[in-house]
């Protein structure tokens, strides 16, 4: 995939494809389209400032707080472009994971309608999300094919039958959270299966469960899934590869999070002894968890066998847990290269946390005064575009630094730029990269704190969509009319 063709899918003609929804209504598909677009050129503002007149303004509202518009319409056009991306790269990754979307509740009444009450001080929903990248070259994200909100049932009280009888008609109130895996599998292989492509399922701990794994094995799905139960994996002769320098991505402890085996982790160059070998996974009857299966759990085998890849880091950071992961695969392992490569396909999973920051602090998704679950639903995949074209811009930058700033910053944001922050020295032959740290600063961003954050850069630009503004109403010249 070149860096040169994804500029394209940034731009605003390419952003309208995305959100070409069919809502049953020509005008229904306008609106959504118009809005769309301009929610994806600026997904930090608030909605009242975004839209720059009331009639725009009373649009976005009719149309995310319409009964007859089905929020699953509003992502279909994103994903059928996705597959064709898809169809474009060959082979890709598809990361599996899920996030909180969570408000705060300070009193229990105004618990925002069809929500669930995850605790007593928050309240919300969570979203299974499979995202599309690249399995080589250049790590980009092809976006989103599939995006699952959900409820635990025992997250409802029993009295709440309006809400049970909500999230059971959309398919998402979970006994056995589980079954999310299963369902993400099966339907992004689906929408693929004609785009002539060799996907790779990558997932994390939570993937890994003896019926998902039997059922991708059965359906000869590939899969990189890191392994939580080591007790249950047997793994015969393994072969040694030399160590490997690898860089490792920053990982940030989820909220609520006591987790102490995943404990937060900056980025760093780290040194692995790599070992591969075949082994098998046990079929435990006496488990009860695993019981609760989306699958039959008598239809499966007494053993799955696969490949597995572990990578155990040597000499980590004082005070630093080292890193030590427990990969199993359908992949190919007989070669050290075949080996390496099953690790760094693993390390491309972080960018589906990186994409549930850029739709959390980028897009701003629980600042949102969406005040029920169906009105969030429909905000939430107007915002999963954005949220992706935000990290592809992103990703633009890292991956071509030496690029020109007219890839990322129109002509007016470059100039302000510039004379905002003046020290950063941005000429015509300014790159992105320099204006990724110039916006970075103009946010608050100090170099010692090394890589900048989604926060940092959202200040930044907020400070340049406000001087923007600013200009604009200066020409009016409001004193003097």
């Amino acid at each position: 995939m070149q860096v040169q063709e994804a500029k394209r899918w940034v731009t605003n003609s390419a952003m309208a494809a995305e959100y070409s929804a069919d809502l049953g209504d020509a005008r229904r598909g306008r609106r959504a389209r118009q809005v769309g677009v301009s929610i994806a050129m600026k997904p930090n503002l608030s909605f009242p400032k975004l839209f720059s007149n009331e009639a725009e303004l009373e649009g976005f509202y009719r149309l995310v707080e319409n009964e007859d518009v089905e929020w699953r319409e509003l992502l279909r056009a994103h994903a059928q472009q996705t597959v064709e991306r898809v169809a474009q790269a060959g082979e890709v990754l598809i990361i599996h994971d899920t996030t909180d979307v969570r408000f705060r509740t300070y009193w229990p009444e105004r618990i925002r309608s069809r929500m669930s009450a995850v605790s007593v001080a928050w309240h919300g929903l969570q979203v299974h999300t499979s995202l599309a990248a690249t399995a080589s070259g250049p790590l980009l994200p092809l976006g989103v094919l599939d995006a699952q909100p959900f409820v635990h049932k025992n997250d409802l009280p029993d009295y709440d039958k309006t809400t049970q009888a909500y999230w059971l008609d959309e398919g998402g109130l979970y006994d056995n959270e589980a079954e999310r895996w299963y369902r993400a599998v099966d339907q992004t292989e689906q929408q693929i299966r004609g785009a002539s492509a060799r996907a790779i399922h990558v997932m994390d701990r939570e993937g890994d469960s003896y019926a998902l794994l039997g059922y991708m094995l059965a359906e000869q799905a590939n899969f990189v899934v890191r392994c939580a139960h080591k007790k249950r994996l047997r793994i015969g002769e393994t072969t040694v590869v030399g160590k490997e320098h690898v860089q490792l991505g920053e990982v940030r402890p989820k909220r609520n999070d006591c987790d102490r085996t995943n404990p937060p982790r900056k980025g760093r160059s780290a040194l692995l002894t790599i070992r591969y070998g075949e082994g098998k996974m046990i079929r435990n009857d006496k488990s009860g968890v695993e019981k609760l299966s989306p699958m039959d759990w008598k239809s499966l085998p007494g053993e799955l066998r696969m490949n597995v890849v572990e990578a155990i880091e040597e000499h980590p950071p004082a005070g630093q847990k080292p890193v030590h992961w427990v990969l199993m695969t359908s992949e190919p392992i007989g070669t050290v290269d075949q080996a390496m490569r099953v690790v760094d396909i693993y390390r491309r999973r972080w960018l589906i946390e990186e994409y549930f920051r850029a739709l959390k602090c980028g897009c701003k998704l629980e600042q949102r005064q969406a005040e029920s679950a169906p009105v969030l639903l429909r905000v939430l995949m107007l915002l999963i575009p954005a949220a992706w074209r935000l990290l592809l811009l992103r990703q633009l930058g890292e991956e071509e630094p030496d690029a020109s700033w007219r890839s990322i910053l129109t002509p007016p944001e470059f100039r302000i730029l510039k004379n905002a922050v003046p020290k950063a020295k941005l000429d015509a032959n300014a790159t992105a990269a320099q204006c990724h740290l110039a916006i970075a600063k103009l946010g608050g961003h100090l170099p010692r704190n090394g890589r900048p954050g989604w926060e940092t850069l959202h200040t930044g630009w907020q400070r340049i969509c406000d001087f923007l503004e600013g200009a604009r109403l200066s020409r009016r010249d409001p004193i003097n009319a």
